[in-house]
């Protein structure tokens, strides 16, 4: 399997396709198959780059770390063992707060910004969310975690209407701690306190790069508030909602997203 060392952390890694390098990083708790549902599409077009974040899958899970901007060091870090200098940057969730943080330190090497289901700060509600996360996920069962994290996750209108759906994700994540890949608790943990360390609101004035945010109306963890605030603030930037689309907006009916967030990357392509 790939991996080099990133910032200190030995990280795995996977590339698809040909043209413009085009990052995509992943969401808490979430590795390089994130974005599996978007790969066949973006990478007719870039040559796609997924990973895994510190803490999660095949990369190490070190003890510290765990900030966003320590994170957007280890993408840096990836990204010139692979000998890349300017890339386009799509980040889901939290690896929309590790690809701000990419922008804010080294504007000249990012040639367009995607936010996906991502946020500026911490509001209350989710700082509860991520403070009950990380007991839940340090002294719970997982059971108990993958119960609690999909339930918080998706928010009741979205559960009302698809209760079997979501009944099969929790059956998932209970899964994966059955299995040979069960995520680590300490690197879990680091990726919870890594959201509650995020706050670019005050620099995010400072994003010059063309940037795309999009959000789903029932997102019950990065509410469309914190989108439409990041639109407010980055100056060249577009939002779209995607009416009744949950925070999973990459892989709950994801063929409308994938058009969307292509067709922005295309347009920044042909710029280029």
């Amino acid at each position: 399997m790939p991996h080099v060392i990133a910032n200190g952390v030995r990280t795995f890694y996977r590339t698809m396709g040909d043209g413009p390098p085009l990052l995509l990083i992943a969401g808490n708790g979430m590795g390089h198959t994130t974005f599996d549902e978007q790969l066949p599409a973006f990478a007719r077009h870039f040559r796609c780059i997924v990973y895994d974040l510190r803490g999660i899958g095949a990369s190490d899970v070190p003890d510290s770390g765990y900030t966003p901007a320590e994170m957007a060091k280890d993408a840096w870090g990836l990204l010139s063992a692979l000998d890349i200098t300017e890339v386009h940057l799509a980040g889901y969730s939290l690896g929309g707060a590790i690809a701000q943080e990419m922008t804010l330190g080294q504007p000249a090497r990012v040639l367009s910004l995607s936010l996906y289901a991502s946020y500026e700060r911490p509001l209350p509600y989710m700082r509860l969310r991520y403070d009950i996360l990380v007991k839940v996920v340090e002294e719970a069962t997982p059971e108990l975690w993958a119960m609690y994290s999909a339930f918080s996750a998706f928010g009741p209108e979205f559960i009302n209407a698809h209760h079997q759906a979501l009944r099969e994700e929790i059956a998932k994540r209970i899964a994966r701690w059955e299995r040979g890949d069960a995520p680590s608790r300490v690197g879990l943990a680091g990726h919870y306190r890594a959201i509650l360390a995020h706050d670019t609101a005050d620099r995010l004035h400072g994003i010059a790069c063309p940037t795309w945010i999009a959000v789903g109306s029932n997102d019950a963890v990065t509410p469309s508030v914190h989108s439409q605030r990041m639109h407010q603030l980055i100056p060249a930037s577009g939002l779209r909602v995607f009416e009744g689309k949950p925070h999973r907006l990459l892989n709950f009916e994801a063929e409308e997203f994938t058009g969307c967030a292509l067709d922005f990357l295309l347009q920044q392509k042909k710029r280029a």
